[in-house]
């Protein structure tokens, strides 16, 4: 039998998942950059960060 245990020091890559979002729905950087009136430069920055702090999540985020 084969238990799964949760990894508590597993930490969520913020960036990397707007990445991967951004990716499934067929986005190119600078497309996102544009509507969230952004440089291209800034959206990549944005997604190599591991933590993305929250006034600025809550600043493109509507939800």
């Amino acid at each position: 039998m084969t238990t799964h245990t949760a990894m508590p020091n597993h930490k969520v890559h913020e960036g990397r998942n707007i990445k991967r979002f951004r990716e499934m729905l067929g986005i190119k950087q600078d497309a996102l950059a544009f509507d969230l009136n952004m440089s291209q430069q800034a959206v990549s920055l944005l997604e190599q960060k591991e933590t993305i702090d929250t006034p600025l999540l809550q600043k493109y985020l509507p939800y």
